[in-house]
């Protein structure tokens, strides 16, 4: 099962970074005028809050689920006819 979490959490971290790389104006020619540079800044920002609140959702879903197996309780392990052994005398 922590393997499968771990799986989970590195698709979830590559698909944030790619999410913020995206958004993030790199590979664009400069604005020439206010209004383009504000467009794209604006399309930016909506991209990167998106991409912090799913953030967000995913960190507080991985804090429900390990304090949820942090106070459950497990099962006693249970003894077979061979594991019990006679008081000594």
């Amino acid at each position: 099962m922590l393997k499968v979490i771990a799986a989970v959490r590195t698709v979830f971290l590559v698909f944030v970074i790619g999410s913020a790389v995206r958004a993030m104006p790199f590979w664009t020619s400069v604005a020439r005028t206010f209004d383009e540079q504000y467009a794209r800044c604006s399309n930016s920002l909506d991209l990167l809050i998106r991409a912090v609140w799913i953030a967000i959702g995913w960190i507080a879903l991985e804090t429900l689920a390990g304090w949820w197996i942090a106070v459950r309780r497990r099962p006693a392990p249970r003894l077979s006819d061979s594991d019990v052994r006679p008081p000594p005398a």
